[in-house]
């Protein structure tokens, strides 16, 4: 956590969740020099006000820039910067001096009061500011406020805010902390209301209360308690202490002390005021409360509500030893809030510790100064800096607090996990306001700051309100404040860094991701071209694509999902490819299409699935042929690695190629030899994470940690939502007696959209008796049921003992038992690589070997999966294997979702829709057992009411057109009839109302051809189909059945043959839509039919024209194609 020194006798360490405060020192026997009024800031463009006496409206100079340009040298990327236009405060600095590093200018003086017009002024921009977070501005309720506001402010003298403005105030203020690290969780903090409170003794049962709420038993909860608000003429409500909870500090002797040096003043203060101290070197302070200008009462902090955690060593016994310990809880009250015109003097709020904090807190020489203690506990050579035993001595001692406060189960933060939720919060900023301010040398931790992805961010520092100031304290005896020494600067190494990737040629990674394989896969293209190349990372729909022509190569990495469609991340290109072929652009209206591409260079990697047929890599093969319509240059030739088969193979084969490509393209600009980029292709950049689970309790809300809406949005970039299983009924029976089922799902407190044709992607789990068993084979023994926290390995930065581990923000906090129930796949044959992690665990030699030969041997490795054996299979034919949780959870591939076709019709019923599945089994002869459909399993033992996390994907393929007379053509076999419900639904609708409003709307012919095996099986939706027959919303409807004893053998296609002449007619004459959907065999059956059809007679000349005809259907988007595989 931050430190804040103010006096000596005011040092006090402040939460992750506080502004960040520093804590320099001035040489010996040397003062402050009083401070200047200083104008406008010549770096970034940062403003200043005069810093007066006597407080009067400060004249802002408006920053001239409207954006700045900030860059992060951590991962070569850049953004633009807004927000600061809206900064209401400058920070000293002028055109010779820049004071950043400075602790505190221009403190609020004991008693000071704002200039008036300065006070209204705040108080609507605040008011303005609160109603247009709300979407309210503008709005009547605004300008009610402002009047009430005025009128309050002329009856009193003052202005004054309601409970739910000062909650805005108090987060907007900790958002708006320049040196805070941690503010991701700025919206999260509850606020105590105190403005009621009169007496000392009324403060201090709110703050115990207050106290109480943030301890929570070690589950740590950041709040604020706000007591009156500055009123002129009237003295200060004041919390003395610069924390609520601190240590005594004692002066023995002019060498001896006891306890924490920077509170020895305040210690001496307590005592005057009464208190009695014991001299133990960890004592709790009294609070010291003042109002009325009186004497301050104290009050001893009882026992319960002071949490502490006693420190001790994973490695080093006698660590304990020290009897060293730190308290749970962080409470800052020595800060201002002001806010809405206001000043908020008396305000305590916390967040929680960084580690860092408290080891700085345990060893500085004016605090606790135990460096040398811990250094000869852990027998270092303390003779010489050489040994580096400081940094040593910081290192262990850092681990030992982690280590003792997640046994304790106690909330803390490593400071490298801090640092990445910073960026993310920065991030975040950006997107929703254009930016936030920070402080870089107080937001960089004080221990590795320069391998946390915060060192090589640039950023602007300024003041936006509302806001937490620094305030003068109420001390009997004043100090003067040392200073530390600085850093040298870095000025050299970042320029030297910037001119060394600004020669690099520019390499942008695009991905488009359903699953997230595509995605995983970008990320090491792009841990390796970025050893090369100035590479970046994106997904197409977050990039630019009038920039392309900046770039110098561009690599693609994408899927294909539903019909042939983009990923729900790569929606941009399709659709701009959509507008190019309907002819909506061209090179004279779209900028994209009238530049140079001559200069870029690009290769394509798609995956894809070939029993999809024409589908098969539809979108990795529209983005080529995208870049080649631009006329980029292709620098290597498009390749789908196939999930069928040689997929692995395929991927890496094409990323050796594609970087040889790239390098030989660009030696001119650089020198790499082949045997580096060998190396760099065999390097760790290609290996699975490794993975490890670590105790940890979880700090949000208690209803996220099972809530798998939130968790898999996390992990998989998406936004599902809740849907509520409201009816299930089984509709047919599949060969094997497997139920097909109807199931009503509904949506839980939100609306959606769709259109006939549509999908619903779902995420299952995987089966209990599954997971119990793998539980049970486990080597560790964990506790399954606790939570834990996933953190990964760094391989760059570890050597011999010395691991470095970093908290993987992918994964959310679980148990080991929801990890393998809803977050991984145990039903996918193993990867070879997960093979050999398991042989590497077999006792016996028999097991091992057979083993390493399929993960080795990649004919027997094909042969091996495709009896599809799974994770149990295997555990229970090498009965010698028990798997380590950790590396097993790097091997196991994600829980992929399945996806549906839609079987209602939103004009039906709102915010409800069904879905028709099979529930799918199948037999492994070689391991005897019994397998099923991960998902159709769950969703028919899931019992009404159980919530699933979905989420709906709008295709634009599988579509009726939007012109009703165009007829349709539906032709399914089995399941296939699922999205034809939603069609023929929508029309029975859209009939039903043109005959209630009689406007002459004209329905083409409705034909649907469907093939089941057996009647009283699995002829789905019967009854329905015969009553849509009778109303003639259904204009021909043909049944083959292929099993039935009472019925002629008959298949789809027979049907096809018996109204070939209906069939020729429809399509060549009356531009008919031919829809088909089944299993994926159906597809090229249907189209075999077609072209024996359309053989027929002499419309066409040649079976090429046939194949050419039926090609331009596809083009034209008249022949579609939703099929399944199982």
């Amino acid at each position: 956590m931050p430190l804040i020194k103010t006096k000596k006798s005011e040092s006090v360490s402040t939460p992750v969740c506080s502004p960040r405060i520093s804590s320099p020192r001035l040489p010996k026997n040397e003062k402050l020099t009083p401070r200047k009024n200083i104008g406008t800031c010549p770096f970034k463009n940062l403003t200043s006000s005069p810093q007066p006496t006597e407080p009067v409206k400060p004249k802002v100079a408006k920053c001239p820039f409207k954006s700045i340009t900030l860059n992060s040298y951590s991962d070569n990327r850049s953004f633009t910067e807004t927000f600061h236009t809206k900064s209401v405060k400058g920070l000293g600095c002028n055109q010779m001096t820049c004071k950043g590093s400075i602790l505190k200018e221009g403190l609020i003086k004991l008693g000071q009061q704002k200039d008036p017009l300065l006070s209204k002024t705040e108080n609507i921009d605040f008011l303005k500011q609160y109603y247009e977070a709300f979407n309210k501005k503008g709005s009547d309720e605004l300008k009610e406020r402002l009047k009430k506001s005025e009128l309050n402010q002329r009856s009193t003298g003052q202005y004054d805010l309601t409970f739910d403005e000062l909650e805005f105030a108090c987060r907007t203020a900790w958002r708006n902390a320049a040196r805070c690290i941690g503010r991701i969780n700025w919206s999260k903090i509850k606020l105590f209301d105190g403005r009621h409170c009169t007496t000392t003794k009324e403060i201090f049962e709110l703050l115990c209360e207050y106290l109480k709420f943030a301890t929570n038993g070690g589950n740590l909860r950041s709040a604020i308690t706000v007591f009156r608000q500055r009123i002129k003429g009237k003295h200060d409500i004041r919390i003395w202490n610069a924390q609520l909870i601190n240590y005594a500090g004692y002066e023995i002797s002019e060498t001896e002390t006891i306890g924490d040096k920077s509170q020895i003043e305040f210690t001496k203060i307590c005592e005057k005021l009464g208190w009695k101290g014991k001299k133990k070197e960890f004592e709790i302070l009294p609070l010291v409360i003042q109002v009325n200008g009186k004497k301050p009462d104290v009050y001893e902090i009882p026992e319960e509500l002071v949490m502490q955690v006693d420190l001790i060593h994973p490695k080093y016994e006698a660590f304990k030893d020290l009897k060293l310990k730190w308290y749970a809880v962080p409470a800052v009250s020595s800060l201002v809030l002001d806010a809405g015109g206001i000043y908020f003097n008396c305000t305590a709020f916390n967040g929680w510790y960084m580690n860092t904090e408290i080891g700085r807190d345990l060893t500085e020489p004016n605090r606790f100064d135990k460096l040398r203690v811990i250094g000869k506990v852990l027998g270092l050579d303390m003779s010489t800096n050489v040994s580096l035993w400081k940094d040593e001595v910081l290192l262990e001692l850092n681990k030992a607090i982690l280590y003792s406060f997640n046994k304790a189960g106690v909330t803390i933060v490593d400071h490298h996990s801090a640092s990445e939720s910073f960026v993310k919060h920065w991030e975040n900023e950006l997107r929703v306001r254009g930016g936030t301010p920070g402080d870089w040398i107080w937001i960089n931790p004080p221990l590795s700051s320069h391998i946390t992805p915060i060192f090589g961010m640039e950023m602007l520092n300024y003041v936006v309100k509302p806001y937490f100031e620094y305030q003068e304290m109420p001390r009997l005896q004043k100090k003067s404040i040392k200073f530390k020494i600085l850093v040298k600067s870095l000025m050299p190494f970042l320029i030297s860094a910037l001119k060394k990737i600004q020669n690099r040629p520019k390499c942008c990674i695009l991905y488009a991701s359903q699953t997230g394989k595509s995605k995983n896969f970008s990320e090491i293209t792009f841990n390796v071209f970025k050893n090369i190349f100035n590479a970046r990372i994106l997904c197409i729909n977050e990039y630019n694509l009038n920039e392309l022509d900046k770039e110098d190569l561009i690599i693609a990495i994408a899927s294909t999902t539903g019909n042939g469609d983009s990923p729900t991340n790569g929606k941009t290109i399709q659709e701009l490819m959509d507008k190019i072929k309907k002819k909506e652009i061209s090179s004279e209206n779209c900028g994209i299409l009238s530049k140079n591409y001559s200069h870029v260079n690009y290769s394509v990697l798609g995956f894809g699935d070939s029993t999809y047929c024409y589908n098969f890599g539809a979108y990795p093969k529209l983005i080529d042929k995208f870049f080649k319509t631009l006329g980029l240059n292709e620098i290597y030739p498009i390749d789908i690695a196939d999930q069928i088969r040689d997929e692995e193979k395929t991927m890496y084969t094409w990323l050796k190629n594609s970087l040889l490509a790239s390098c030989t393209q660009y030696k001119d600009k650089f020198s790499v030899k082949q045997n580096e980029i060998d190396l760099l292709l065999e390097s760790k950049l290609l290996k699975t994470k490794k993975f490890r689970l670590r105790s940890s309790p979880f700090n949000g809300p208690k209803t996220q940690v099972n809530n798998s809406c939130i968790n898999l949005s996390k992990i998989y970039e998406k936004n599902l939502k809740p849907f509520e299983i409201v009816e299930k009924e089984v509709i047919g029976f599949q060969p094997n007696n497997e139920k097909i089922l109807r199931i009503k799902l509904r949506s839980k407190g939100f609306d959606f959209n769709f259109i006939p044709g549509n999908h619903i992607e779902l995420f299952g789990k995987n089966r209990k008796d599954y997971v119990d068993f793998i539980l049970s084979r486990l080597n560790n023994n964990p506790n399954y049921d606790e939570l834990v926290k996933f953190e990964i390995y760094d391989e760059r930065y570890s050597s011999g003992s010395n691991e470095l581990w970093l908290s993987d923000k992918k994964y959310p906090i679980m148990t080991i038992r929801q990890a393998l129930t809803t977050f991984f796949d145990i039903t996918k044959p193993l990867s070879q690589e997960a093979l050999k992690m398991l042989a590497s665990q077999a006792l016996n030699e028999k097991d091992r070997e057979s083993l390493e030969h399929l993960a080795t041997d990649w004919k027997a490795y094909e042969e091996w999966k495709s009896d599809y054996p799974n994770l149990v299979d295997v555990l229970k034919t090498f009965f010698s294997v028990n798997p380590d949780i950790n590396t097993l959870l790097a091997v196991l591939p994600h829980m992929k979702s399945r996806f549906y076709s839609i079987s209602s019709s939103k004009k039906v019923a709102k915010n409800e829709l069904d879905i028709t599945i099979g529930v799918y089994q199948y037999e492994s002869v070689k391991y005897n057992s019994v397998h099923y459909g991960v998902c159709s399993k769950y969703l028919e033992d899931a019992s009404i009411g159980t919530i699933i996390p979905a989420e709906i994907i709008v295709g634009n393929k599988f579509t009726m057109p939007d012109d009703t007379s165009i007829p349709i053509i539906m032709i399914c076999t089995g399941c296939g009839i699922a999205p034809f419900r939603s069609f023929w639904s929508e029309r029975a609708k859209d009939m039903e109302l043109s005959k209630q409003i009689n406007d002459g709307k004209v329905f083409g012919e409705f034909i649907l051809m469907y093939g089941c095996r057996e009647k009283q099986k699995d002829f789905l939706y019967m009854n329905e189909l015969e009553s849509l027959r009778e109303s003639n919303v259904l204009t021909g409807f043909y049944t083959a059945y292929s099993r039935d004893p009472n019925y002629p053998k008959e298949y789809v296609q027979d049907k096809m043959d018996e109204n070939s002449e209906m069939l020729k007619d429809l399509i060549l004459n009356k531009n008919a839509h031919i829809y088909v959907c089944g299993k994926k065999i159906l597809a090229s059956e249907v189209i075999d039919k077609l072209k024996a059809i359309f053989s027929l007679g002499d419309y066409f000349e040649s079976m090429e024209s046939i194949d050419s005809y039926i090609n331009d259907l596809k083009a034209n988007n008249r022949y579609h194609e939703d099929l399944f595989n199982t």
